[in-house]
Order: structure tokens, then C-alpha cells, then sequence
């Protein structure tokens, strides 16, 4: 008997690692279809309307109807025009089912709506008690490292918000997004990963100090156990 448990043991050893595993990479493999359905429904609007307006300057509408539109996701909110995000416009006009991402948190507070922002990564978001949501941007500032790598010269940007992130959860959309890195690229696995992406500097390649996946610490500190992280992944830019 003691022989049979100590053979479990160690299979159990071998094999959680590689589930745990498995279930990240699904989880972070949804995420990107998301993000790729966003994407297909913001070129969508793009074609209706030309342009892509900023969170809180447009009203989402409930399809046939004047009333606003009530989110089907997060707070279950109905959101007035200044509240709006692109997001909640997207699923109003029937482009979008929902916003959703199997990754970060899961909670009840509602977005904060900037209307103008320097910097994507320093965008206020929900927090860890909030929920993903999509939202576009004016960009002010027009240095390349202060949006997307794939929006460097943009004015308007579209993306993904998703707060509350794990580490190790960050680093496998940061390298499923922008990688595979060089084995050289950074050093100490997820924690280096997410620390030189957040740090940035002269020594970091362009991809991880920037790419079309960053990020910011939204709890603890960057690239420790049990620290969380606000993600913001690229869709779509005017």
C-alpha cells in the first residue's frame, strides 16, 4: 500500500504541472480569439461609420430602441453616453455578443473613462475587483514607445483591457501575443519576463518593453509571487 501511494505520488508530481499548464495555455488561447472577434467587429464598425469614437462620447443604444444599453457582461450596468466604452457600443450594434475573458478578475466595477491618454499602459482601469472591457483611446503623446508597437504613429487606439492577471498568466499572453523571445531576451522566466516588460529600458528588446501586449503591476510588485497585473492588448487603430 505504501509503495502504490508513493508511485502516485510521484505521478502526481510529473503530471499536475503539465495540466496546470494546459489549462493556462487554454485560457490564454481564449483570450486571443476574443480579441481577435473584437477586432473583427471594431473593423466592422470602422466600415459603417469611418471612425472610431473615444469611451464616453457616443451613446450605446439598445437595438431598436432610444434607451441605453444594458452590458450583458461585468456590472451588468445600463450605461449612460458618458460611461459608454467602445466595448459596450460594439455589443449595442449587435457586432459584438460580449466581452468577456477567461483570464483576470471577474468583478463589479465598472471602468473608468479617460477620454484622452498619454500613455497606454498608465490608462485607470477597473482594478483586480473589476472586469475586462474594450476601449478606445486618444493618444496624445506621439512617441512610438507610448502605444502599441502595431499603432505606434495611431491617434485613436482600440484595445483590450483585462485586470487582475496572474504572473505566470501575463508572461504566457505576453509571449503568446509578441514572442517566441530568444532564449537570451530576458532572464528568470515569467517573473523576468513580466519585470523587463514593465521596466523597459535600453537593454530590453522593443517586443517585450513594448509589442501589442503590455502591461502594468495592479497589485504587489512586478515580477513577484502573488502580484497581479492589468493587461492591455492591442485591436485596432485610426
Amino acid at each position: 500500500m505504501i509503495g502504490v501511494l508513493a508511485i502516485i505520488g510521484i505521478l502526481a508530481s510529473v503530471v499536475s504541472p503539465k495540466v496546470i499548464e494546459a489549462i493556462r495555455d487554454a485560457k490564454v488561447t481564449g483570450v486571443i480569439a476574443n480579441v481577435n472577434a473584437a477586432r473583427s467587429a471594431a473593423a466592422t464598425y470602422y466600415g459603417r461609420y469611418n471612425n472610431y469614437p473615444t469611451d464616453g462620447t457616443k451613446a450605446a443604444i439598445q437595438a431598436g430602441s432610444t434607451a441605453n444599453w444594458t452590458r450583458t457582461y461585468g456590472d451588468a450596468a445600463t450605461v449612460a453616453s458618458n460611461a459608454a466604452t467602445f466595448g459596450d457600443i460594439l455589443c449595442a450594434e449587435g457586432l459584438l455578443e460580449n466581452v468577456k475573458s477567461p483570464l483576470g478578475a471577474t468583478g463589479t466595477n465598472a471602468p473608468s473613462i479617460v477620454q484622452a491618454q498619454s500613455h497606454v499602459t498608465n490608462t485607470v482601469v477597473n482594478g483586480t475587483n473589476g472586469f475586462a472591457f474594450i476601449t478606445c483611446r486618444q493618444i496624445t503623446n506621439s512617441t512610438p514607445s507610448s502605444n502599441f508597437t502595431g499603432a505606434a504613429n495611431a491617434t485613436r487606439t482600440v484595445y483590450f483591457v483585462i485586470p487582475g492577471v496572474s504572473m505566470q498568466e501575463a508572461a504566457s499572453l505576453k509571449i503568446k501575443i509578441d514572442g517566441p523571445f530568444a532564449n537570451d531576451a530576458y532572464s528568470g522566466g515569467a517573473s523576468g519576463l513580466v519585470t523587463a516588460s514593465i521596466n523597459g529600458g535600453t537593454s530590453v528588446p522593443p517586443l517585450i518593453a513594448n509589442g501589442n501586449c503590455r502591461m502594468t503591476v495592479a497589485t504587489g510588485t512586478a515580477g513577484s509571487m502573488g502580484s497581479t497585473y492589468n493587461m492591455f492588448v492591442y485591436v485596432q487603430n485610426d
